[in-house]
């Protein structure tokens, strides 16, 4: 089933641009735009509005990639399906990944991952959820880990495969004894009041636990102190134990960052998941299920405690 054409179309759909395009599938322009004007021609119609900063789809356009996203995703669930009955992996298994903790999930499942399926290429994308998500959705990944919270689901599929809480990470010298409260697992826990008038790095408005917490904040009626937003919590927790700020996180985050710094949770207990998604009725084959439970695997040991 050859559907190079098809992925060269959604490749400039992706790109918004021939150029880019041609040059991430190592074509000449004058290649690609070969193939796009003899389909256009086929069809009788433009697929694409021609700009010289965006290719963006005309009506036609949106009604193609529709239909090709769906034709790449038979093929995938064809040739998986045929594996499975067959054992004759071959292929490609496309996983998205975070940038912070998703390469360290990877560099220890991938090895065993390959020793088993040594015939199956694994190609990885360091993408933030929300790209994650939209790329499933388009059927350009056929496997996404992320950390979100059960509001933040899309029409995408979800296996949880790993649950740890939010806490509240503060320098040892801060006095809270007026605040704390008793909390879970045996740990202190605070209101987020106790954080006003404090100073606080979060991380960027872009991840999946920021507009969270700040619809708690709104909530609680605090106004943080915020000295600066960050991809990396690795940062927050560095600042925290320079004692210049403190900070939200995820317990994962935590370890390794012990001293000099006391967490705490939340009064009201904040928890989000490590799942895995996949487009809504993808055929998962054994080997993707594989992968799934390696890398639950490596989370549950390296990193948690609790799978509900």
């Amino acid at each position: 089933m050859d559907t190079r054409l098809i992925e060269h179309i959604l490749k400039i759909a992706e790109e918004k641009s021939i150029t880019k395009a041609a040059e991430k599938l190592y074509l000449t322009q004058s290649a690609l735009n070969q193939q796009l004007l003899h389909l256009e021609q086929e069809l009788g119609t433009p697929l694409f509005n021609r700009s010289k900063t965006n290719w963006g789809p005309t009506p036609a356009g949106e009604i193609y990639l529709e239909g090709a996203r769906e034709m790449l995703r038979v093929k995938q669930q064809t040739y998986s399906r045929i594996s499975d009955l067959t054992h004759g992996y071959k292929g490609t298994i496309r996983v998205g990944m975070p940038p912070v903790r998703g390469p360290d999930m990877f560099i220890h499942v991938y090895p065993v991952f390959h020793q088993e399926y040594p015939n199956l290429e694994v190609v990885p994308y360091e993408l933030n959820v929300v790209e994650m998500q939209k790329q499933i959705s388009q059927g350009n990944l056929d496997l996404g880990f992320m950390s979100l919270f059960e509001s933040q689901r899309d029409e995408n599929e979800y296996q949880n495969l790993y649950r740890e809480e939010i806490l509240i990470a503060a320098p040892e010298s801060w006095d809270f004894s007026d605040w704390v409260v008793p909390g879970e697992n045996c740990r202190p826990a605070l209101p987020l009041q106790a954080l006003k008038g404090r100073p606080m790095i979060l991380l960027r408005k872009k991840t999946t636990m920021r507009p969270i917490l700040d619809k708690l904040f709104r909530a609680r009626k605090v106004t943080p102190q915020i000295l600066f937003d960050t991809a990396n919590p690795a940062t927050i927790l560095e600042m925290v134990r320079a004692g210049i700020s403190c900070g939200i996180v995820a317990e994962s985050t935590a370890k390794g960052y012990e001293k000099g710094i006391r967490y705490y949770s939340l009064d009201k207990p904040l928890h989000w998941n490590v799942a895995v998604s996949y487009p809504k009725g993808a055929f998962l084959s054994k080997a993707a299920q594989r992968f799934i439970a390696l890398a639950k695997t490596y989370w549950i040991e390296k990193e948690g405690k609790n799978t509900d």
